[in-house]
This record gives structure tokens, sequence and C-alpha cells, in this order.
């Protein structure tokens, strides 16, 4: 089974004293798939046949079937979701998500949010399998690319409250915002389809790798979408509609050694897990500040990762560079968004282990008693910068687990 919980792996970190232990390459995320059998998972609906193949879970089609889904036992919320998939070109497929049955019977009609799997330019938009059809609206569906037709496809989604994003091969391409759909379907269990075929027709397969997920149910929002409860500035900082927190200094504020307009938590945390989306213009600059135990004096007293448009920089990247954490390290791969586009950093603290993901991929893993950061408190307040202008960044989906309670 794959009932392996997060404080578990916090656990091995800690215990070992590694900066990687046992392998584990993605600090809270569990396997659904153990790469040997199908346990922890169950069919419903349908006659295809689900099998295990060099680690590998492989579906193929069955003559004349209607869509039939492997679907896990368990059930999640709020989560985040990475799989590698590879579909013959004539084969539409799709990974359903909080997804569930009448009364739960396997041979009820399985219903919800599905994650597109297809070569005709819909791949990663979200539809409704017989709950109403497409919920990413037709404006936003945009025919692209990014599916890679007779390779290995990278799909990374994550659903928190009413929202659903979905990235293809590291690039984004639904952020849809979605109440109805979160009120009937807010919980459920991850299924991965093989798409139903006619008479005379196929065999087609599918073929599904590294299937992960991270539990985000024990996260809380830090920013509650309507205003500064729980935080403390004297920066302009500006709520917008949508959940989105923008940072405009005002005519004159220039420069970023004005730490009271940095916007400060009220409370300290010492072990968490730290998840935050922003968006920076041409050149944008901020940070992410961490453990800071002097508001006052943050640079001195505290951890900062970089945030920095480095979108066009070439080679490697230094400690001032996005993702880097200041007069440590540099991030290991470049993975900044465009100017205006969303990037979203996950930043792990447990104890000395510090790992860093920007936008899916794992770009820090150090111990911070073995470098410039190792005199730096293990507690204190979280802080997001305003580096004065024209720096004017926008910031959203800001939450946090705790992991000392």
């Amino acid at each position: 089974m794959f009932r392996f919980t997060f404080f578990c792996a916090v656990f091995l970190s800690i215990s070992c004293g590694l900066t990687v232990c046992n392998g584990q390459d993605d600090v809270g995320f569990v396997d659904l798939f153990n790469g040997k059998n199908l346990e922890g998972w169950t069919q419903r609906n349908g006659t295809a046949n689900y099998r295990v193949e060099n680690g590998m879970i492989v579906g193929t089609t069955a003559e004349g079937s209607p869509n039939s889904f492997l679907c896990t036992d368990e059930v999640f919320g709020n989560f985040e979701l990475m799989f590698d998939v590879k579909v013959d070109s004539r084969l539409n497929s799709g990974v359903q998500i909080r997804s569930q049955t009448k009364n739960d019977d396997p041979k009820e009609r399985v219903n919800g949010p599905q994650v597109e799997i297809s070569t005709d330019g819909m791949a990663g938009y979200v539809y409704g399998e017989a709950a109403g059809g497409w919920m990413t609206p037709g404006e936003d569906r945009k025919a692209h690319t990014l599916f890679k037709e007779g390779e290995w496809n990278r799909y990374h989604i994550v659903a928190f409250g009413n929202k659903i994003e979905t990235w293809l091969n590291g690039e984004p391409v639904s952020d849809l915002t979605h109440e109805d759909k979160f009120k009937t379907h807010g919980r459920g269990f991850i299924g991965l389809q093989v798409h139903g075929i006619g008479r005379g027709q196929g065999p087609y397969e599918v073929r599904w790798r590294n299937v992960k997920l991270r539990n985000l149910d024990s996260f809380v929002s830090l920013y509650n979408g309507t205003d500064l409860t729980g935080w403390v500035t004297s920066g302009n900082w500006i709520v917008e509609k949508d959940g989105v927190l923008l940072i405009q200094p005002r005519e004159g504020e220039q420069g970023w050694q004005r730490y009271g307009d940095y916007l400060w938590s009220e409370k300290k945390y010492k072990d968490f897990v730290l998840d935050v989306e922003y968006a920076y213009p041409q050149g944008g600059n901020s940070g992410v500040y961490f453990r800071v135990a002097d508001r006052g004096d943050p640079v001195e007293t505290g951890i900062e990762a970089q945030i920095l448009d480095s979108s066009n920089k070439a080679g490697p990247l230094g400690h001032h560079d996005h993702g880097g954490i200041i007069r440590t390290v540099g991030a290991t791969k470049n993975m900044s968004r465009p100017p205006n586009q969303w990037n979203r950093m996950v930043v792990t603290c447990v104890g000395n282990h510090l790992q860093v993901d920007l936008n899916g991929e794992q770009i820090t893993n150090i111990q911070l008693n073995e470098g410039a950061m190792k005199d730096r408190p293990l507690e204190g307040y979280i802080g997001l910068q305003d580096h004065g202008q024209p720096h004017n960044l926008r910031f959203r989906s800001i939450r946090i687990r705790e992991l000392n309670k």
C-alpha cells in the first residue's frame, strides 16, 4: 500500500542526517504505484486490461468496451500529483482526480474532473467526465503542441480548494477555478483512464510511470485572499481579485533596505513546508524570507530564497539568481518562468535540512549547518520582500504545513 506519510519521510530525513536519504528525491511525495503490482488500485467500469510491465502500469483497450478506469482505493482532496505517460497516437486517455462513483460501487459510472491526455492539442485541460463536459472554459482552451506524440510526457497537477492547476512537460496549461465542481467533487479517487473504442478498432495502449502524490490536506493558507490578517507591513501591498496580492512600491520607494515594508508573518515557524506562487515583471526582483529572528534585520538574522527574473540567464546560476539561497548556493537548474507567468516555489525546512523546489523541479538540497547559514536560527518569521520601484510582483496561493506540531 502507499499509505506512507510525509511525517515518515521527515523522520527518515532527520534520522539519517543526510542531504538525500534513501534516494527520495521529492520530500513529501509518496509513490501511488509500487512498480510491482496493482495493490491499492481497483478497476472501475469497462473491460480494458491493466497490467504491470517493467515498472509501468500498462492499459490496453478492449474492443467494444466503454471507458475503463484503474482507480486508487484511497481518496484525496488537496494534493499535488506527478506522473509520466505515453499513449498510442490513436487513443484518447486521461487521469481522473477527485472522482467518485455512486455509493462507491465500482460498477457505477465514474464521474468527476479529468485531466486530458491526448494528441489533439487539448492535453492538460480539465474535462468533467460524466460531470458536465469541459471545465476549462472554451476561451481558455487554446490548442498547443506541448504533448510529444510517441514519447513520455510529464504531467504536474495541483488541486487545492476550488483551484486546479496543470502543467505539461514543464509548461503551464490550465489555471482553473471552479467553485461548483469543488462543491460536488471536492474529494475522491485518482483514476487512470483507458478510453473506450468501437468494434473493429485497436488494440491501443497507454502507459504510466513515476506516479507520485503529495498530500496537501494539512496545509493552511497564510493569505486569506481578502485582507492582510496574520501579516504585518508598512508597505503598499494591494489585495486584488482572485486571491492575488500585489506589491506596488509607492512613488520614491526604492531599494531593498526598507525592511518594514516587507510583508511579515505575525507568527514564527520552525519546521515547515512553505508553498507560494508569484509572477514577476521583466527584471523583477523579490525574495522569500524564512526563519527570520529579527524582522528589522532579516539579511543578518534569517534566510532568503531569491526571486528574480532569470528567464534569459544562460550558464550556471549564482546565489543571487532565481531560486538561489543568498550567500549560500545557487539553484542547480534554471526553472524560471518568463515574465508575468506564475512561478511556484516550495521551501521545506526540517532542522538543518533545506530543500527548495521551483516549478516542479528540485533546485536546492543542502544542510544549513554546513555553510554560511550555520549560525541562523531554526525558527523565525516568514517574509516576502518589497524590493522597491519598479519591482511590482504578484503573489497568490501562499500556504504552509507545520511539521513540529
